[in-house]
């Protein structure tokens, strides 16, 4: 709802399928990732590989670092990132996105009470492809995030 974002359409977040395969080897979790937009907005897709190494420091505490690789299609970062020409404003030029790949390093970190008690804390650091960061939407070239949670294991 930023004025800068004055006379733009809505973007919506859209609803993503796909399929997801992993591979434990005993040395790392390797994962690739195929999803596309199924609600039709971006009419897009994104195709992502993943290596996660786990780390089990105390009975209790386990770290992950993670590093994974994400491609993002042109029609993708277009729809979220893009400027149609009827949208262009003085200091907002028309863009049309491109295709790209962004590179996320993370690390969580986990700890667990007892059997059915954990908390967790992830951060990560996305940096974003040119077809992003170019955008006149976009003011930086790499995201970050933390995340906290809570589980409870019923077993």
């Amino acid at each position: 709802d930023s004025p800068f974002l004055a006379g733009m359409a809505e973007r919506e977040g859209g609803f993503w399928l796909g399929g997801k395969v992993q591979w434990d080897n005993g040395w790392a979790n390797v994962s690739a990732r195929w999803t596309a937009d199924a609600s039709g907005n971006s009419k897009g897709q994104q195709f992502s590989l993943g290596l996660e190494r786990n780390f089990r420091l105390t009975q209790q505490f386990m770290l992950s670092p993670r590093l994974v690789a994400t491609w993002q299609d042109r029609k993708t970062v277009d729809y979220y990132h893009g400027v149609r020409a009827s949208e262009a404003r003085p200091g907002r030029a028309a863009y049309q996105g491109e295709s790209g790949v962004n590179t996320e390093l993370g690390l969580r970190g986990m700890y667990l009470f007892d059997r059915h008690h954990s908390v967790m804390v992830d951060v990560g650091v996305t940096r974003l492809h040119s077809g992003i960061k170019n955008s006149p939407l976009v003011d930086r070239s790499s995201e970050t995030g933390v995340f906290v949670g809570y589980m409870y294991r019923f077993r």
